[in-house]
């Protein structure tokens, strides 16, 4: 989710708080990342590198580095992934697949250009008992697709342990992409919508991920209480719910400043969950999340550790 070009912060404000949280007395929530993760190889504004990638471990970095909090991931990856990823809890602890999904990313390319690799290893995680007693005991469940291979009724059998009062937000990137023969990510119909978006409180997604982003939020707020945060670059976001939409403005950031998008929506998404936990104030968790996700635009890509 890239579009999310937003207020500027100083450099510092993306690393080091994670201390904030604890001495201003907030509860820090159990959080439960569940999702695909990948191999990056990345092209972007000022850098190329290759390193660990995708919404569920950019959340989990966000919160490890900015609350101090280690995140259960629940999720299919290969021994490839380990030497990219210093510190995380996997469930399982161990790979439970031969190789790890791998992505190769062009950001300076309008539109992006993105291809898909070991899709055949990137399947729905198994619900095994340890995964189940993560996501009975968790306050915050975030679900992060890559692919559009979780289908509803997974998604139901995950959501059917969860706790009526957990906070339960969803990334559905994936939703909106098919994997061509040549591994070209292509765009896709969000089919499975009216079945998977009412088990969520709070969905997150970028303009980018939909010609009619905006348009398909005030669709499916008419049918379910559901809120939409749909981000939208240099504009900020909008918050629809009952069809009713709130524009989140915001002041972009130069081209020139931007070091670095990749993992900026994640990080946005990130903060929206865990804002609205603490203050159940949609509006001021989205600019909460604005100011967090600038602070990634600016963050170079050896922050990542």
């Amino acid at each position: 989710m890239r579009a999310c070009n937003v207020n500027s912060p100083s450099r510092g404000s993306y690393m080091g708080r994670a201390q904030s949280a604890i001495l201003e007395g907030m509860q820090q929530p159990n959080i439960v990342l569940v999702g695909h993760v990948c191999i990056d190889t990345n092209t972007t504004e000022n850098a190329t590198y290759t390193a660990w990638g995708s919404s569920v471990l950019y959340v989990a970095q966000y919160y490890r580095a900015q609350y101090g909090i280690e995140p259960a991931i629940i999720t299919e990856y290969g021994p490839d992934l380990l030497p990219y990823v210093p510190h995380a809890h996997f469930l399982p602890a161990v790979p439970n697949r031969p190789e790890t999904l791998r992505y190769e990313n062009d950001t300076r390319s309008v539109p992006r250009i993105w291809r898909c690799h070991n899709t055949e290893f990137a399947g729905p995680p198994e619900l095994t008992p340890a995964a189940i007693e993560a996501i009975k005991a968790a306050d915050i469940i975030v679900v992060a697709t890559l692919l559009p291979n979780y289908s509803a009724a997974y998604i139901a059998q995950l959501m059917q342990h969860a706790r009526p009062d957990a906070l339960k937000l969803l990334c559905p990137q994936g939703y909106f992409r098919k994997i061509a023969a040549d591994g070209l990510v292509q765009q896709r119909e969000f089919t499975e919508a009216s079945t998977v978006l009412p088990l969520f409180d709070v969905v997150v997604y970028s303009e980018e991920d939909h010609a009619r982003a905006l348009a398909l939020a005030r669709t499916w707020s008419q049918k379910m209480s559901t809120q939409f945060i749909v981000t939208q670059g240099e504009k900020g976001a909008s918050i629809v719910a009952r069809n009713v939409v709130r524009a989140i403005p915001t002041t972009p950031l130069a081209p020139e400043q931007i070091v670095d998008s990749v993992g900026c929506g994640d990080t946005f998404a990130a903060t929206v969950a865990y804002q609205y936990f603490q203050n159940h104030d949609l509006v001021e968790a989205v600019q909460a999340a604005h100011r967090a996700a600038a602070a990634k635009l600016l963050a170079a890509p050896a922050a990542r550790s």
